[in-house]
């Protein structure tokens, strides 16, 4: 099983930052009308958390990644076990990492105009995902709530297995109430004791979004590249013409 690392709030700080990793060779191929398969190294479930692990006694590392961390008070410790419970039936029924990998590669696909493949040994390329830790995070109980991913994504020739293109994902944002299917309220923080009193159906919700918004982000990391690209694979061709 995996398990991912307690991020603390300097790291999670310093996520907002996206930088593009040592290999771009996107200049040298064209995916229009080509094969692409996506591979997947993904958590199965994200962390929820919010506030210190020391003050909620509930351990973040945990079999499925998923913790809820709420305050010191006893009432508090009951409203994190009822949300825990609830938070893993959801995750018993929502894939989030297959939705990851799903969407990424069909969002890709219609922009960049390549066929998906069933497998890589079917494909002309293929779409790897390495994603570290995606999360709903607040810092404390009274706390905004982020959303944060942690990866890389690459583009591979599977008959080499060199690395054409890579990135790393490193976004961190503010989660508001529309997430989980809630009527927005002006002025008002989605904050962490929010997210530990969401129902089964807000948290699934909120889930499919996370997904959601972790394949736009794969998918704008290699459009934008691709896209820069294109002037240069142009000028290639046109020098072998």
């Amino acid at each position: 099983m995996f398990r991912r690392p307690f991020l603390p709030a300097l790291l999670l700080a310093a996520a907002v930052a996206s930088g593009c990793g040592a290999s771009n060779r996107l200049d040298e191929v064209s995916l229009d009308g080509r094969r692409v398969a996506v591979t997947a190294a993904i958590p199965p479930a994200p962390r929820v958390q919010a506030g210190s692990p020391l003050e909620a006694g509930i351990d973040p590392y945990d079999p499925i990644g998923t913790a809820v961390r709420v305050g010191t008070s006893i009432d508090k410790r009951r409203q994190a076990r009822r949300a825990q419970a609830r938070l893993d039936s959801v995750v018993a029924r929502v894939d989030v990492a297959d939705r990851i990998a799903r969407q990424a590669l069909a969002r890709t696909a219609a922009l960049l105009r390549f066929a998906p493949a069933p497998t890589p040994e079917a494909a002309d390329f293929v779409l790897d995902l390495r994603i570290e830790d995606y999360a709903l995070v607040a810092d404390s109980y009274g706390a905004a709530v982020y959303f944060v991913l942690l990866g890389e994504v690459r583009l591979l020739d599977p008959a080499s297995g060199a690395v054409l293109w890579d990135a790393e994902l490193r976004e961190r944002e503010v989660v508001d109430r529309l997430w989980f299917g809630l009527p927005a309220a002006a002025g008002n923080v989605f904050t962490g004791r929010a997210l530990a009193t969401l129902s089964s159906r807000e948290m699934a919700v909120g889930l499919g979004r996370l997904a959601d918004i972790a394949a736009e982000r794969i998918v704008d990391r290699l459009a934008s590249d691709y896209v820069r690209s294109r002037r240069g694979y142009r000028d290639r061709r046109a020098e072998v013409e």
